[in-house]
């Protein structure tokens, strides 16, 4: 720890002057600030009376309730943290640091473990802690602490799981990527077949009743898995942290595409018509088979479908429209195949933005393509998948012309406003050299900048869910035509200026 606590203190000492010399870091800060405020006072309220419902059924039920929570909070901080590894672990100049510090393994991984928690995860841990700790100490007293501290010891092993995990995937399963993609994409299609066998055969296996385990007794395991991780294993993990770093930086010159179906076919069409939204879409279709991502994100879309009727009847107590809940599952599932990489959408590597600004089309019709591109993404999964969850479901002729209007409205607005609104954080020096970099900077939403518009487009996102539960159905359409109209004109004008400023400046 010698030559870890050193690393931490200049870490520490560089973010307290971002934030008091950077405007960005301010507004990143004060955004995330809020949202926290938001969200926790809303979850608090939430939680409490949630407590209290399951403590008045019974000491079985509170107990099983809690160790639900536990189990999704676990996991949400596992999701966060695969991301600040791949961020803090691969994305810039500082792990190039770090690996070539004269420092042991085991020093290398409790640096980056530290980090992870400090830069990555540290918001959500805090947010998760103030949600969790506030309603159950009302409610429970005294024995709300060792459930505090078996939520604690279980971040600290889902961080570390998730961070060996990663590392496992990018040192072994990346340079066998096409083979890995095959499997997870059959194995995904097996599961959706099996479950809607289940489901349709109504299949019903008796499944025996599991006692739950002691508090005392988990948490002690998560606390020697804990010392172990950070002890002995640590010089194992450290090492490991450094073949999959030479892995990754080896890969930067890497070419290898695995081509979607047919896409010889649909270069061929496409390129009869020599326009700028046709060679857009060539090269999304190229760029995504050659991500790891994109497989990722189709094998999450997959199981997402599949589990429909699940999400229906998890829905059903909280009084939604059958409308409603094709709706909402028909819009997220289309937006979570864009949501993390549409905030790059425009700002994109500098030097490529600079040829397309500068062709002859300009930046008017570079925008309309842009917007196209990901408008022919989203409605070509929310569309079928609103059709075939309302034939599931049994909507009449009517509502289901209704929930496709909804959803048509509502992939609009969300989409022309994070890709349009994408141009405020375009730089157009930057430059990107390596597989990771590109990633960083073209796919996941880790600048400020971009995580303040990925929370505007939430929150413009839960406002059209609230018009679409609380109006009627056709003030809810006239209501969303509205907003839509106000986000393009808004948009186009804020896009536009944007890079038209970008151009003046140089």
């Amino acid at each position: 720890m010698k030559m870890v606590l050193p690393i931490w203190k200049v870490h520490f000492k560089s973010a307290y002057r971002a934030l008091v010399q950077d405007t960005r870091t301010k507004i990143a800060w004060f955004i995330a600030l809020t949202f926290d405020l938001v969200v926790g006072s809303w979850s608090i309220h939430q939680l409490l009376a949630s407590v209290a419902q399951w403590q008045a059924e019974g000491q079985s039920v509170l107990e099983a309730r809690l160790w639900l929570l536990c189990l999704v909070l676990w996991t949400g901080i596992s999701l966060f943290t695969i991301l600040s590894t791949v961020a803090l672990g691969f994305g810039n100049d500082q792990p190039r640091l770090l690996v070539t510090l004269p420092i042991s393994p085991a020093a290398r991984f409790r640096t980056l473990y530290g980090l992870i928690y400090f830069e990555g995860v540290g918001n959500w841990l805090l947010l998760e802690i103030v949600v969790i700790g506030v309603p159950l100490a009302i409610i429970l007293g005294w024995r709300a602490l060792s459930w505090l501290t078996l939520l604690l010891a279980g971040i600290a092993v889902a961080v570390s799981i998730s961070i060996v995990s990663t590392l496992l995937v990018i040192r072994y399963v990346l340079p066998h990527l096409q083979k890995a993609l095959l499997i997870v994409l059959a194995s995904s299609a097996g599961i959706m077949i099996v479950y809607l066998a289940i489901y349709t055969l109504r299949l019903t296996p008796h499944m025996p009743s599991l006692a739950m385990p002691a508090l005392w007794l988990v948490s002690l395991l998560f606390v020697i898995l804990l010392v172990l991780v950070s002890g002995p294993f640590a010089g194992g993990i450290g090492e490991l942290y450094v073949e999959a770093f030479y892995k990754m930086e080896g890969r930067s010159g890497s070419h290898t595409v695995f081509n979607l179906p047919g896409m010889h076919a649909l270069s061929k069409l496409l390129g009869r018509y020599r326009t700028l939204t046709s060679a857009l879409v060539v090269k999304g279709l190229l760029n995504q088979s050659r991500n790891a991502f994109t497989w990722g994100r189709l094998a999450i879309v997959l199981i997402c479908i599949a589990l429909f009727p699940l999400a229906r009847t998890l829905l059903a107590p909280y009084g939604l429209s059958n409308m409603l809940v094709v709706v909402v599952y028909s819009t997220g599932v289309a937006l979570l195949a864009i949501v993390e990489y549409a905030a790059y959408a425009i700002s994109c590597e500098g030097v490529r933005l600079n040829f397309y600004l500068g062709a002859p089309p300009g930046i008017a019709k570079y925008l309309r393509a842009r917007l196209s591109v990901f408008f022919i993404q989203v409605l070509l999964i929310g569309l079928p998948l609103s059709l075939a969850f309302s034939w599931w479901i049994g909507l009449p002729a009517i509502a289901l012309a209704q929930a496709v209007l909804l959803v048509i409205l509502i992939l609009i607005g969300y989409t022309t406003f994070i890709v349009w609104g994408s141009a405020w954080d375009e730089d157009l020096k930057l430059v990107s050299e390596g597989m990771m970099p590109v990633l960083t900077q073209e796919e996941l939403p880790f600048t400020p900048r971009r995580l303040q518009l990925l929370g505007l487009s939430f929150l413009l996102i839960g406002v059209m869910f609230f018009l679409v539960w609380k109006l009627p159905v056709l003030l809810s359409i006239l209501a969303l035509v509205l907003l839509d109209g106000v986000v393009l004109v808004a948009g186009w004008r804020f896009s536009y200026s944007c890079l038209r400023g970008l151009l003046a400046r140089g």
